[in-house]
């Protein structure tokens, strides 16, 4: 497992030795999330997630952002890496994503295509999953300026490709994001379905749907709030029952 946060260690240094790189780099962002989440089974877990945004400008409306998350758990589920369920910390899959955005194909109309690459430094259940995996995705922004509003779907499919520890389950899942943004003046935004998304699973072919509404308020340029919750409206495939969580951003 150390070489793997090594690996992910190593990431994040890439992503901050970009920003040295001069005229290049757009706007960094550098997300601090806390959740609270309340599971199926009423067990519960905390998570701290640090995560960064890269954007280089390419020039002639090309934007390649690269994306580094790094989840860190505390939580009372039962799991292959906690049998007792005793609140236990650890560290969950980390994860670096790539992803272009291209010049306007309409008017204020964009496309983004990505992929993630998720590392198995959580180990097995309640912490990781056990696998090396890769997600693309593809998806489109449409802003609507007359509305204050932007509609962003975003669809990623996650597979598995290398089982790291014994009994890790195969990961075949695809995850849909609507993704509507309401701006208000002042600063404040509306938004539903950004962090949480709709996701089938291909393995069990069973389905998971959210509600997820976050509050954004944008206080300076540098410098922004969000409060959100999520609720499990269709849990065929459980993956929480509530969720509530809010993050502080800080721009450079």
């Amino acid at each position: 497992m150390a070489d793997f946060g090594r690996l992910a260690a190593q990431l994040l240094a890439a992503v901050l030795a970009m920003l040295a790189t001069g005229s290049a780099v757009a706007q960094v962002r550098f997300d601090n999330w806390i959740y609270y989440q309340r599971n199926t089974d009423d067990s519960t877990r905390w998570q701290y997630r640090p995560r960064f945004y890269v954007p280089l400008d390419l020039g002639s409306g090309w934007t390649f952002t690269q994306r580094v998350d790094l989840p860190l758990y505390y939580t009372d589920r039962t799991g292959s890496e906690n049998p007792g369920g005793e609140w236990k910390a650890g560290i969950g899959d980390w994860y670096a994503e790539e992803s272009l955005t291209t010049p306007e194909l309409a008017r204020a109309t964009r496309a983004t295509l990505g992929v993630r690459f998720v590392f198995p430094t959580g180990g097995l259940s309640p912490f990781g999953s056990g696998q090396y995996q890769w997600a693309p995705s593809a998806g489109l922004s449409y802003t609507a300026a007359e509305l204050n509003m932007t509609l962003a779907p975003l669809a990623r499919y996650f597979m598995s490709y290398h089982a790291n520890e014994a009994g890790a389950g195969q990961v075949r899942r695809l995850d849909l994001y609507p993704q509507l943004t309401k701006r208000f003046d002042g600063g404040w935004a509306l938004g539903f379905w950004i962090e949480n998304g709709i996701s089938y699973n291909k393995v069990s072919e069973k389905w998971f749907v959210p509600v997820d509404v976050m509050l954004i308020k944008r206080m300076r340029k540098d410098l922004e709030f969000m409060l959100g919750g999520a609720y499990g409206m269709v849990r065929d495939d459980p993956q929480y029952l509530t969720q509530i969580y809010g993050r502080v951003t800080l721009y450079f």
